[in-house]
């Protein structure tokens, strides 16, 4: 048996040598071979710059479709198992129509003109919208993207919002903005955080919407810190001249939308929309997910 071995191991080898090209003919054979490559892959490359886009939107569409199904989510509100980042009947309590003002947000009540807005100097932004009130449980939806980085949040804000903006806008007799920016946050809120919860959620609403967007076309010039135990004028002193414009930028005659999480006496979003203003634009609107009532 192991004189067999050895002799079909020689036969083997002794194929091997006779089926190998010579030198000059293994030259031949590797040029051709490359030059056929070359040829296939130019060929590749063309069916490929073809079938690319339509391969792409079926892929994603596929995933799409599977996603739900195969990866189940946990409502961010209720904690349901469902396919959405917020159940069915979370949502629809939370968008639920309520009459709000078109200038500040806030809900009107039996009021038939704002309160708030009569009681002061009108704000330097001209209009503004929100999907409902920060408050429980609607505010575990910026709680857990600000500070959880659960950043599927913002795509479901951004999505709600989409849907609801072209509507209120038709409804102020609004254009639609030429431009989106979100509320910057300062170098070292930044730096800590790792992100910008309001450019989070303005990049998806601007792309759903078809909009130009500039995550940075503010600045703050300095980190104002946490504004909660502030009354409303101490918020606005604490934030005037907080913002510039990061570069030159030609905002005249523009209707510029602002995206924040949050808006709760609306200084802050004033401030910014004042320095928008001063640069040429001609109305400033504000976008926010939630509103404190």
């Amino acid at each position: 048996m192991q004189g067999h071995g050895q002799t079909g191991q020689q036969e083997d080898q002794e194929a091997a040598r006779a089926q190998a090209p010579q030198p000059d003919e293994g030259g031949r054979r590797a040029r051709g071979a490359a030059a056929g490559r070359q040829v296939y892959a130019r060929a590749a490359l063309a069916a490929g710059a073809a079938l690319a886009p339509r391969v792409v939107r079926a892929l994603r569409a596929a995933l799409a479709g599977a996603g739900g199904a195969l990866l189940p989510s946990a409502c961010a509100l209720c904690g349901s198992v469902q396919r959405d980042v917020v159940c069915a009947p979370c949502a629809a309590d939370l968008l639920r129509a309520v009459r709000r003002c078109p200038t500040c947000a806030l809900a009107l009540g039996r009021h038939f003109r704002c309160p708030a807005c009569a009681a002061m100097p009108p704000p330097a932004f001209d209009h503004a919208h929100t999907l409902g009130d920060y408050a429980s449980p609607q505010d575990h939806l910026v709680l857990g993207l600000k500070f959880g980085q659960a950043l599927p949040l913002a795509g479901w804000l951004a999505a709600r919002l989409a849907a609801e903006l072209p509507g209120a806008w038709a409804e102020a007799r609004l254009a639609p903005p030429d431009l989106i920016a979100p509320v910057p946050l300062s170098p070292q809120r930044l730096a800590a955080r790792g992100f910008n919860q309001a450019w989070e959620i303005a990049r998806p609403l601007a792309r759903r919407l078809g909009l130009r967007a500039d995550p940075v076309l503010l600045q703050r010039q300095r980190d104002t810190g946490s504004q909660r135990a502030l009354d409303l004028a101490a918020r606005q002193v604490n934030v005037r001249n907080a913002f510039r414009l990061s570069r030159p930028s030609r905002l005249e005659g523009l209707h510029v939308a602002l995206v924040d999480d949050v808006m709760t006496s609306g200084a802050t979003l004033h401030e910014a929309a004042r320095v928008l203003k001063a640069h040429g634009a001609a109305r400033v609107s504000v976008i926010i997910a939630l509103r404190t009532p």
